[in-house]
């Protein structure tokens, strides 16, 4: 549990359901919170919230590893499949090589992007002592994709400001592209071969969406949400807002002040997400590549799914098809739920479902506010979005035993 005792803190302490909230939502790498951590948490219960962030962000059975590694014991062959199976690997092959990459990759990555934000915080007049804490603190959560800030108001004084929101944005895309594509484009330039198919999809599409949900967010926030700021700010926060929507919950611009368009374009936004074996949740670049690759394949009448000269298998769009109508119903159905425990208008209670199942932690502002009933319902949605609604179901339902039969296929009329 977390409770708030020491300095810089409220009185009291926090309540059982809001402890369970937090450490939920740190775990699950969301970020939103019924409590701020900037001013009603202590230090203490700052560094179990920090601890929290790195173990969810780097997976458990990556944590666990990396901690079995560093007391000097072996990877058993579970272990070692476990881990793999974790990042889409099947096998028990170059689970240690992968899993010290990961390692070097997350922590040269935190620790480079504190150094920049350190530069940052003190230019903007924190404290040297106070400005190396946030600067760690921000880095692990900005690279974990969580959005807690120890910073009071969050990141909404440096809207005008271009060192943190800039290395802020550095950071949740590195944690948000996925380590099996980091590890693949790393090979591919020591050894100045090419990156795989995969690899690939997730750059292209990422690109694209922080590209297009930028522009988007000018055209529907320039006179509203950034309304005010220079026109060099409103380009560089309509960058950040596209890049923190997609699961990391930091805002330079409070999302109620955004206009109702540019709180659908969040929402759409959270849904898809990050990338597979990342420190980010939604439904994954990928499959939105895939949807894409599929729909684009069926308007030109072709018979296979073809992208880049390669084809995309038939369980693989299936798989896709099934997460997104899983994902998309599970976010309704808590956002319903909501409204039976709820006195808030319905809108607000599906941006909350969908930033809680897609483990982004944007809130218009209603979090803390919200019942015990309500609170325990997002924790549901965190701990789904975190660990995958499809692998979830599967441990619920038991597979059907594979048997040789062909069933007569019917015609049914689509659109």
């Amino acid at each position: 549990m977390l409770w708030s005792s020491g300095r810089y803190l409220c009185n009291m302490p926090i309540g059982i359901a809001d402890a369970l909230f937090m450490s939920a939502s740190a775990v699950c790498v969301t970020g939103l919170a019924t409590v701020d951590p900037a001013t009603q948490m202590g230090m203490a219960s700052q560094l179990i919230l920090l601890a929290l962030i790195q173990t969810g962000g780097l997976g458990f059975m990556t944590a666990v590893m990396m901690l079995g590694i560093a007391v000097g014991r072996r990877m058993g062959i579970k272990s070692r499949i476990f881990f793999l199976g974790g990042f889409g690997l099947e096998g028990v092959s170059g689970a240690v090589r992968l899993l010290k990459a990961v390692a070097k990759f997350t922590f040269a990555s935190e620790f480079v992007g504190a150094v920049v934000l350190y530069w940052g915080f003190a230019r903007h007049g924190l404290p040297a002592g106070r400005s190396a804490y946030n600067a760690v603190f921000h880095s692990v959560s900005a690279f974990c994709n969580a959005g807690f800030s120890t910073v009071p108001g969050g990141l909404n004084d440096f809207s005008l400001s271009v060192i943190v929101p800039s290395a802020v944005m550095v950071l949740i895309i590195l944690g948000g592209i996925g380590f099996p594509v980091f590890m693949n484009c790393l090979e591919a330039i020591k050894n100045k071969g090419r990156i795989s198919h995969y690899s690939r999809l997730v750059l292209f599409i990422t690109f694209w969406l922080i590209t297009a949900g930028a522009l988007m967010f000018m055209v529907s926030e320039w006179d509203r949400g950034f309304a005010g700021l220079p026109d060099r700010a409103k380009v560089l926060n309509a960058f950040f807002a596209s890049v923190t929507t997609r699961t990391a919950g930091f805002d330079t611009i409070k999302p109620y002040s955004f206009s109702g368009l540019g709180k659908v374009l969040m929402i759409a936004l959270m849904v898809i997400g990050a990338s597979p074996a990342s420190t980010g949740g939604g439904i994954k670049t990928t499959t939105l590549g895939v949807l894409a690759v599929s729909a684009w394949n069926e308007i030109l009448g072709r018979d296979e799914n073809v992208f880049w000269h390669r084809k995309v298998g038939y369980s693989t769009v299936r798989r896709a098809l099934a997460l997104a109508f899983l994902y998309v119903l599970t976010f309704f159905v808590g956002a319903v739920i909501l409204s039976m425990t709820e006195d808030f208008p319905f809108e607000e209670l599906l941006f909350e479902a969908v930033s809680a199942i897609g483990t982004v932690g944007l809130s218009l502002g209603i979090t803390p506010e919200l019942s015990v009933a309500g609170k325990m319902v997002l924790v549901v949605l965190m701990f789904w979005g975190r660990v995958g609604i499809l692998s979830f179901f599967a441990t619920l339902i038991r597979e059907e035993k594979k048997v040789e039969i062909r069933y007569t296929e019917v015609n049914i009329p689509i659109g």
